[in-house]
């Protein structure tokens, strides 16, 4: 058994109050929680209203779909007209 994890710093620039930030926030981890079926978390920066880092987990024993699956899901958040993707980091365990 394989673990991914992705951790995202996002930026939201049209944020402006921590209401906003959670309601984007939200909408994005349901999307990508229905759609990949990973578990989602906001980890770091959970009191500023313009940034926050996402923490990604995916589980498998074939390291092809979890790269495939962190590969789709970076991309989708790098196209998100909502937010802008500042970093990221992937590791497998």
């Amino acid at each position: 058994m394989l673990i991914g994890v992705c951790e995202l710093l996002v930026y939201i620039p049209d944020c402006h109050s921590l209401k906003d930030k959670r309601s984007i926030i939200s909408n994005i981890k349901l999307h990508l929680r229905k759609k990949y079926n990973i578990s989602i978390s906001e980890i770091n920066h959970k009191n500023l209203w313009k940034k926050t880092t996402l923490a990604i987990c995916c589980i498998s024993d074939n390291r092809q779909i979890i790269d495939r699956t962190i590969d789709s899901l970076i991309k989708e958040i790098d196209n998100n007209p909502k937010i802008e993707l500042i970093n990221y980091q992937i590791s497998t365990i």
